[in-house]
């Protein structure tokens, strides 16, 4: 009998859809993702987002063959992914999709893996929908250059691109509606 990690049971997908909609939500907030014995909330995202109706692009290789076979996503290229995973410590070298006018929802969703959601030497204000006043959040493992492309990608409003930020256990979220600056 073949015994699957927990992250990959319905009942830990539906918790950790319920973190993420809290995450999307309330923007900048840490959002602990259910406990799974392989503590990869990379994975427990990704095991609760995608199937063989999505595609997804692993930009910086991040996955091996089983997660793959798990997964049953459709591979892409980045600039055609649903769901895009890379790596938060690289400078963004990718063009996702940012929907269209008539359908904004066409976009691309980031998955990046950061080391911290919790603390770290990089310091960010958000403000917007969600976000009760202005919030400030520590990270680590972020170049800043994430931010500074992401403004780019989300200037033609309602087009753009939605992020999950996410370490080893929590989410953090910052929907294309977030306006978020380095202190």
């Amino acid at each position: 009998m073949i015994e699957l990690d927990a992250i990959w049971t319905p009942a830990l997908q539906q918790q950790c859809y319920r973190s993420l909609l809290q995450a999307m939500s309330y923007p900048g907030q840490v959002q602990r993702l259910p406990a799974s014995g392989s503590e990869n909330a990379t994975l427990a995202i990704l095991a609760t987002l995608v199937d063989a109706e999505v595609s997804l692009s692993d930009h910086d290789c991040l996955l091996d063959l089983d997660a793959w076979l798990l997964l049953q996503a459709q591979k892409s290229s980045s600039d055609q992914a649903d769901f895009i995973l890379c790596r938060g410590d690289l400078a963004p070298a990718l063009n996702p999709r940012l929907g269209t006018l008539s359908s904004p929802e066409r976009s691309a969703t980031l998955i990046v893996r950061v080391a911290s959601v919790n603390d770290g030497n990089l310091r960010l204000k958000m403000v917007g929908p969600g976000v009760k006043g202005v919030l400030q959040r520590d990270l680590e493992g972020l170049d800043p250059a994430w931010l500074s492309q992401r403004q780019q990608w989300i200037s033609a409003f309602p087009l753009g691109v939605d992020m999950l930020l996410v370490d080893q256990s929590s989410v953090v979220g910052i929907p294309r509606t977030t306006q978020v600056e380095v202190c």
